[in-house]
């Protein structure tokens, strides 16, 4: 075959499957609920730092369902339902993330909660309280539970039991 075919057949063949990709990556976005803090919509993006000084992003957790949850270490009801947590952290559960988003303390109280209840997911700093007032979190605990898209599958406020945690996040089915 001549040279110049074959080259000009792999451009057409490159240039429709990049045309295809893009308008298939469309339609999949266009299918995508909007972004929201309700159940039925897409939760907030957001990027904060962990105790170790990473930066934690919410899509980097796309594909897995996400305990997303509000609190501070002075907060009765917080300090109640950690242990709970905790103990739904342990059970690791596939495809299943715990971040908690602590508002407004310091990198060193949260570390030092941490410490001493012996807590071993993910915490993030949401020092300037921009995620949380995002998120419309007016009292604290507050929890989002999110599926494997990011979308919302319930909102709640108050302690959870450790029952109730995993019957939201779908786990015990």
């Amino acid at each position: 075959m001549n040279k110049k075919v074959v080259i000009t057949a792999l451009i057409v063949i490159i240039a429709a499957a990049g045309l295809f990709y893009y308008f298939n990556g469309q339609r999949a976005a266009d299918n995508l609920p909007e972004v929201g803090t309700e159940a039925g919509k897409r939760a907030p993006d957001f990027e904060l730092e962990d105790l170790n000084g990473n930066m934690i992003s919410l899509s980097g957790y796309r594909g897995e369902k996400v305990f997303l949850n509000f609190w501070a270490s002075w907060c009765p009801p917080c300090r109640a339902e950690m242990p709970d947590m905790q103990k739904l952290h342990e059970a690791e559960f596939e495809n299943f993330t715990i971040l908690a988003v602590n508002i407004g303390e310091g990198k060193s109280t949260a570390a030092n909660f941490a410490m001493q209840n012996q807590l071993r997911f993910k915490i993030l700093l949401d020092n300037s309280r921009e995620t949380a007032q995002e998120y419309l979190v007016r009292g604290i605990p507050t929890s989002y539970f999110l599926d494997e898209d990011g979308v919302i599958i319930n909102k709640t406020t108050g302690a959870i039991s450790y029952e109730r945690m995993l019957e939201l996040a779908e786990l015990n089915n």
